[in-house]
């Protein structure tokens, strides 16, 4: 009782970094200003990663030593780096965002381009980041692919996020001046991005009407819907 009451104890820490980097990655969107959010996203969130990290590392294997004799400790000690190797990618791959991170210019928003990819930083992840790119395709890139390779941060322009719907317009109004009218409302909206037009698109035609599809582009990811129902309410 005393060995489990001790191990639980020497495991609050650890569940207490893990509660903490929890806890900012999901806080961080929500602080009221872009310095905080960088400070956040640069300097506390991933070294604390990287601690947590070590930290189940060293306490896991001292788990497994603590007490054995030389022999089974040693066994567990090959069996502890075996895995290590087996799982090194993955381990590669956290370190590596969490180092990127750290050095400061890969953040959510701006715009990344590297090899084979191009676009918009959508996401951080633990093993990668993904990017929006110019045609509203995702695309998930490995950090230690990121790492290897030379890369270009650009600023906010092209910080949109697209947003893509369908609209049915009746065919009592010609289709040339629909494919005018839908970008036109759409830049009208003030959530619009004004450094991307919208792309329309003929999907499909009935007998009585239209249906378009629309890829929008938007400032914010929250506000993107609120694009949809101005083209809508002007085209009504």
């Amino acid at each position: 009782m005393i060995e489990f009451t001790s191990t639980v104890a020497r495991l609050v820490p650890l569940l207490a970094l893990v509660a903490v980097v929890f806890l900012l990655r999901r806080l961080e969107p929500y602080l009221p200003s872009r310095r905080a959010r960088r400070f956040v996203q640069r300097g506390l969130v991933p070294p604390i990663e990287l601690l947590t990290a070590v930290s189940a590392a060293v306490w896991i294997f001292a788990r497994l030593v603590d007490g054995r004799t030389t022999w089974v400790g040693f066994g567990w000690t090959v069996l502890f780096l075996a895995l290590a190797w087996t799982a090194r990618t993955a381990i590669e791959d956290f370190v590596a965002g969490a180092l990127l991170r750290m050095e400061g210019g890969v953040e959510r928003g701006r715009r990344l381009v590297t090899a084979g990819a191009a676009g918009r930083i959508a996401r951080l992840g633990y093993r990668s980041l993904e990017i929006e790119a110019d045609d509203g395709a995702t695309i998930r890139l490995p950090w230690r692919n990121v790492a290897r390779h030379p890369i270009r941060l650009g600023e906010g322009v092209a910080a949109s996020r697209s947003h893509r719907f369908t609209i049915t317009v009746p065919r009592t109004r010609p289709i040339e001046r629909v494919l005018e009218e839908i970008p036109a409302a759409a830049l009208v909206s003030p959530w619009a991005s004004t450094t991307r037009l919208p792309e329309v698109r003929l999907q499909a035609e009935t007998e009585q009407s239209y249906v378009l599809e629309v890829t929008a582009h938007s400032l914010d990811a929250r506000f993107a819907p609120q694009i949809e129902a101005d083209i809508r309410e002007r085209m009504s």
